[in-house]
């Protein structure tokens, strides 16, 4: 894959109408004198190039992936080796990405640099061998469907499997890697390669999903804040100084990988998902619409969902959908998702 360079300068590589704002992760452009958020302007989440046409398009399209990244940290390394500042491996690790406008993503690409400097060359070269690149490419074809595009939302799948099943140095350096790709720069390299991979002894790990869809009905849900307004979701109501939604459900024990929440809120809202006491999900954003997730590991069998809106922030809150996913036995029982 060629590499490109180009200075980072915002006049040059991105128009100087957009920026990343790192403390909200929001690309954003400026729209008569003020910055909006503009996610249609972020190459994270859009896929610009068509699918390759292979035998096995998952495979190919994960190995594709792998090799990518495995040719830009070997450059990363060898920059280390010769000392090169962290500005000019940013440069290097932003020269993947070359069909948007990731430039805008220098302060992560920095923050990387900066940690792939800190551990060294030799300890990037001795966590990241070549069996833990297979194991990248097998992870990421299980999540990949059969135009070997990523399944949409399992980003954060394949980073809790390459914690889990690659751990330490090496999981960090490749996730951090992929969040900066995101969704849309995995398909686009993914269409950009040109390997063929060999995924028989990759073994998948089976998910089950649920999605709660609160315009349809309540979900079988109850608790002592909320009231359900069929065909909208589930309402706050007062809850001290400001409004709250709690709900709560019993079920069979399950391990948990991600759970959501899509909520509405007339200014800002904080939502948390808690499983058996231990709060699994935690957002405090003041935005209007909000779409908060968690992904990890957790077992329970005591879930409850809290959306809330603060005295501060004011105004409604509505609870529109909730998903899970999982390994095991589904505890809600059969997957619609």
């Amino acid at each position: 894959m060629p590499i490109v360079r180009r200075k980072l300068d915002e006049n040059t590589v991105y128009p100087a109408d957009l920026r990343y704002d790192p403390d909200t992760d929001t690309v954003q452009r400026k729209v008569n004198g003020s910055w909006v958020d503009a996610p249609e302007s972020d190459p994270r989440t859009h896929t610009t190039l068509p699918p390759r046409i292979t035998s096995d398009p998952a495979c190919d399209g994960a190995e594709s992936v792998k090799d990518a990244l495995k040719g830009q940290i070997e450059q990363v390394i060898t920059a280390i080796s010769n000392a090169s500042t962290a500005f000019t491996i940013a440069g290097i690790i932003l020269s993947l990405l070359s069909f948007g406008v990731f430039a805008v993503f220098i302060s992560i690409a920095l923050t990387i640099a900066d940690t792939m400097i800190g551990v060294g060359a030799a300890g990037l070269t001795a966590a990241l061998t070549e069996p833990v690149y297979h194991q990248l490419a097998c992870i990421l074809s299980c999540h990949m469907n059969s135009q070997g595009r990523l399944n949409p939302g399992e980003l954060g799948l394949v980073q809790t499997e390459i914690n889990d099943q690659i751990g330490g140095v090496g999981a960090t350096t490749l996730n951090a890697m992929l969040s900066l790709a995101g969704e849309g720069g995995i398909n686009n390299l993914a269409s950009l390669g040109t390997s063929t991979g060999d995924c028989s002894d990759c073994g998948c790990v089976n998910y089950w999903c649920y999605l709660f869809d609160f315009t349809l009905s309540d979900g079988g849900w109850s608790g002592p804040y909320g009231t359900y307004n069929a065909g909208v979701g589930w309402e706050a109501t007062t809850a001290g100084t400001g409004v709250s939604i709690v709900l709560q459900q019993e079920l069979p024990p399950a391990h948990y990988t991600h759970m959501s929440m899509t909520i509405v809120a007339a200014s800002g809202a904080n939502a948390a998902i808690i499983v058996d006491s231990t709060t699994a999900t935690v957002d405090e954003i003041n935005v209007a619409t909000g779409f908060y997730e968690w992904d990890g590991a957790i077992d329970g069998h005591n879930i409850i969902l809290n959306p809330s809106s603060g005295a501060v922030q004011g105004g409604q809150v509505t609870m529109t959908h909730v998903l899970f996913r999982g390994t095991g036995d589904n505890p809600f029982g059969a997957d619609n998702c």
